[in-house]
């Protein structure tokens, strides 16, 4: 039964809410997820494989519920856990160049993710819009909900903004960075029936795919579930689809069964996340672009022959709102691989912007292929007080942004976040008056790396 009254509300149950509830409820908090879909998950069930769980050096930069959430996929048969070997450059020119991804199964995650949030003991609320909060000067109260049930108001002690778009942050006239452009977005889609040991081939002989001379090395091989020997898992370049069309499509692929690709390659321009016109035209417009692009795939590009569309994502944003808090992460900072007295989450994958205009991936990598810390102050809404923000639209820069909204940093973001709020309520204090020390001795005692 839906309470009136938390501890903790957590507003969006994609892979940074679904984090912050357990983590609040863990505490003992009294902690309600919100989420608008029909289940948890967010960008996670999209396809995409956890990335910045690993430096470029080999080093782990995320444990804690990270950890927990791939050994569960792993057991319930929907992972084949982190996968290693794989460098960025086969030029043999950047020092800590090594790749790691960790992929899974999209459909179990659903299930996982829910399920660790039951264990947690906190109440779940899907099919549930955010129409408003609760203010008291510059004290965020509660939410005001919009669903199927009508309209309902929950008050919290702490109300944490794992919205994505930064929608309660907005709500509550948080101060948001200005930006001329947003990086482009994406629908993710499956395809089955998929050779993938051709269309490695097919690279590496410039087959109607592209790249090799730099992406050569991003092509992993692993024993994929239910497989008997390894085959490629990651593969990535350009295809070149079209014999009447010069134009490339910078893809990415992942594969966790065999026959099955998770394929990011299309992208549309100019999508603003949070205006319901513009989210239409970017929906309408990747379906076309993707019908257009399998088309080409089905025709020319070795492996895709026999294939077909088993599943596609709702349209994926990567970037819209940013709250400025009261630390904004610069580019440096990441480069640099900086240390912040009260960093409480490790990044570490390299920057990766998407061509606002629609061209190729840029990567900014990490200066020795190290990893940096993200100051608590990032998570904190300036001016704002039982408010926290957590995810890709936490208060950084747009080229830091490139590296913060990664799954498997977002997901230890959320544990360090869900742990804030419930020790300030448990406290009696406010996030921002929380010792950062009691913090990160508590995140370290979970086996987070702060």
């Amino acid at each position: 039964m839906i309470q009136t009254q938390y501890d903790v509300i957590v507003a969006g149950a994609g892979t940074a809410g679904f984090a912050a509830a357990i983590a609040a409820g863990r505490q003992g908090a009294r902690t309600l997820l919100i989420e608008k879909n029909s289940h948890l998950g967010g960008t996670s069930t999209m396809g995409i494989p956890l990335l910045g769980v690993f430096d470029g050096n080999g080093q782990q930069a995320a444990k804690g519920i990270v950890e927990e959430f791939v050994q569960r996929m792993m057991q319930e048969n929907g992972a084949i856990g982190h996968v290693h070997g794989a460098k960025w450059s086969n030029k043999g020119h950047m020092e800590g160049d090594s790749f790691t991804l960790t992929p899974f199964d999209s459909e179990i995650c659903k299930y996982v993710m829910q399920e660790m949030v039951l264990e947690a003991h906190v109440d779940i609320l899907l099919h549930t819009y955010i129409a408003g909060v609760v203010k008291e000067g510059n004290v965020v109260k509660g939410l005001e909900l919009l669903n199927k049930s009508g309209k309902q108001t929950i008050l919290a002690s702490v109300v944490i903004d794992a919205t994505g778009d930064a929608d309660i942050c907005d709500f509550a006239g948080a101060q948001m960075l200005e930006k001329p452009h947003v990086q482009n977005s994406s629908i993710l889609f499956v395809m089955t029936g998929v050779d993938t040991e051709r269309l490695a081939k097919a690279l590496e002989e410039g087959d109607h795919v592209g790249g090799w001379g730099w992406w050569h090395s991003r092509i992993v091989t692993a024993r994929k579930i239910d497989a008997a020997k390894e085959t490629h898992v990651h593969i990535a370049g350009h295809f070149l689809p079209w014999d009447d069309d010069p134009s490339e499509v910078t893809f990415t692929s992942v594969s966790v069964r065999e026959g099955e690709v998770y394929l990011n390659a299309t992208r549309t321009v100019n999508i603003d996340a949070t205006d319901a016109e513009s989210l239409t035209k970017g929906e309408i417009a990747e379906r076309r672009n993707i019908k257009r692009l399998v088309d080409g795939l089905q025709k020319h590009v070795p492996g895709f022959e026999h294939a077909y569309v088993s599943r596609t994502s709702p349209l994926g944003i990567r970037e819209s709102r940013t709250v400025v808090g009261d630390y904004l992460l610069e580019s440096d900072d990441v480069l640099l691989h900086r240390e912040f007295a009260d960093s409480v989450v490790r990044g570490a994958y390299p920057s990766d912007i998407h061509d606002p205009r629609g061209g190729r991936t840029q990567f900014l990598f990490i200066e020795g292929g190290g990893n940096y810390g993200i100051p608590y102050r990032c998570f904190l809404p300036k001016g704002l007080e039982g408010l926290m923000v957590v995810g890709r639209a936490i208060s950084a820069t747009q080229k830091a942004n490139g590296t913060i909204r990664l799954q498997g940093t977002v997901m230890a973001q959320g544990q360090a976040v869900g742990t804030a709020a419930a020790l300030a309520v448990k406290s009696g204090l406010t996030p921002r008056t929380l010792p950062v020390k009691q913090l990160q001795a508590e995140l370290s005692r979970q086996g987070a790396i702060v």
